[in-house]
């Protein structure tokens, strides 16, 4: 006799974000942008992908070794797999018209979303510390 498996539900405070290319979307992914774990991640992240280099005319197997690389990253950084969403139209090293390739743009509108989603979130707490201060005497 099996014994029926109860749910456990709850609220990590996920969004779920679109991922738009000139207006059309190509994509979803969720995360928490306001999960204090994600600073120490991105930190980390980011020391890793510049420690990343690429020599000139370098074979195939080793921009595909650093594209691995890149993708393992990006799931590392989010926590969990979401580089298959955000890399099925164009590889990482995908060079774009800005001069950056694609996974430093993608990188850029992430870091985007965590400052605006935190920066939102500490002046709400500022404002309930601020209104709720005569009560803490």
């Amino acid at each position: 006799m099996t014994q029926e498996a109860m749910t456990l539900h709850v609220d990590t405070g996920s969004q779920l974000f679109n991922i738009d290319d000139k207006g059309e979307i190509i994509g979803q992914f969720r995360f928490n942008p306001a999960d204090p774990n994600i600073a120490r991640r991105y930190e980390q992240v980011i020391e890793k992908l510049n420690a990343i280099t690429i020599s000139d005319n370098a074979p195939q197997e080793e921009m595909f070794a650093v594209t691995d690389e890149i993708q393992k990253q990006l799931d590392y950084l989010l926590n969990y797999k979401v580089s298959d969403q955000i890399f099925a139209k164009a590889n990482p090293l995908t060079p774009l018209e800005s001069g950056e390739f694609y996974f430093e743009n993608v990188v850029n509108a992430i870091a985007k979303i965590i400052e605006t989603v935190t920066d939102k979130r500490l002046k709400k707490l500022e404002k309930v510390q601020k209104a709720t201060a005569k009560y803490h005497k």
